[in-house]
């Protein structure tokens, strides 16, 4: 009984899916298979209904860009808002009972300095993941 069926190699269904040669041989050897071959023996897959067949087995490409959710608009901090905030997050990090009145020494202000660096750092991270 002659069959009248067309068979295709993986190159050519790849071809014909617009999928790479890798695609369709993952697709081949998944565990359950998501597409088999017709001709095991000359690894050649039936041409009809191919496309069906793969798309009922693979989830489908998304090919544009998703919109994302609307911001929302802020008004920006002003600049003591932003010093008060600072100034908060330094406070945290920096004890004020160990200082003494000013003057300073290098050393103290280079504490300070890094206490209000991390304050600046923390108040830039809020602020952009908002």
């Amino acid at each position: 009984m002659a069959e009248n069926k067309k068979l295709i190699t993986v190159a050519e269904a790849a071809k014909v899916l617009g999928r790479s040669a890798s695609t369709i041989y993952a697709a081949l050897n998944a565990s359950p298979p998501r597409l088999h071959y017709h001709d095991v023996k000359r690894r050649l897959l039936l041409r009809d209904g191919l496309e069906t067949r793969f798309s009922r087995s693979t989830r489908p490409r998304i090919d544009k860009p998703q919109a994302k959710a609307p911001q929302p608009e802020l008004e920006p901090l002003t600049f003591d808002e932003k010093w008060e905030i600072i100034a908060e997050k330094a406070n945290k990090t920096l004890d004020c009972n160990a200082w003494s009145a000013p003057p300073w020494s290098g050393e103290q202000w280079s504490v300070l300095s890094i206490c209000i660096g991390e304050g600046v750092r923390q108040l830039q991270a809020e602020t952009d993941e908002v």
